[in-house]
């Protein structure tokens, strides 16, 4: 694990917890793939990218800094929704095309699209991380990713707890 790792996740999961204003693409994506793992959060997840138009990259990097315990100002969020504009409609189309193929394509060649979309997400990660760490960040102050979900739609405001069900178990089993 990266030397940023403030703590470590619940029960050796292995999930590190950023450092004020130092997160790692590392630590975000083992966050994203153990969360994103759990049935609810990808049912969370794909609702707000489906029905709210919402980037699931965004809203498990604020999920993520708000489990450790950090916000970020409504103008910084505004910065990484900017962000978002290089490579959100680039990784839209393919996740489409992807799902268009998929009856026509065997396995294999399924599987590498996959794989491939994958390093789209964590491409978009890494861009948004980079721009995140030129952020202030705080520690206090209202809920980014709440502020996110309201800004997507007024009906998005009830994905917020479920994007946060059961995350603050990681803080109790690491003091």
């Amino acid at each position: 694990m990266d030397g940023a790792a403030r703590k470590i996740g619940a029960l050796g999961s292995g999930v590190s917890r950023p450092l004020k204003e130092n997160a790692t693409a590392n630590g975000l994506w083992q966050f994203c793939l153990f969360h994103y793992d759990r049935k609810e959060m990808r049912l969370v997840c794909q609702k707000l990218q489906e029905q709210f138009k919402g980037n699931a990259n965004l809203a498990l990097l604020l999920v993520w800094l708000e489990d450790a315990g950090f916000s970020i100002s409504a103008f910084s969020l505004a910065v990484l929704r900017q962000t978002l504009s290089q490579t959100e409609p680039l990784l839209r189309r393919y996740r489409l095309m992807r799902r268009e193929m998929k009856e026509s394509l065997n396995h294999s060649a399924y599987q590498k699209m996959l794989n491939y979309e994958l390093m789209l997400e964590k491409y978009q990660q890494q861009e948004l991380l980079a721009s995140l760490n030129q952020q202030k960040w705080f520690e206090e102050g209202p809920s980014a990713l709440e502020l996110y979900c309201k800004q997507l739609h007024p009906a998005a405001k009830d994905i917020y707890p479920g994007l946060m069900k059961g995350l603050n178990m990681l803080s109790s089993f690491t003091d």
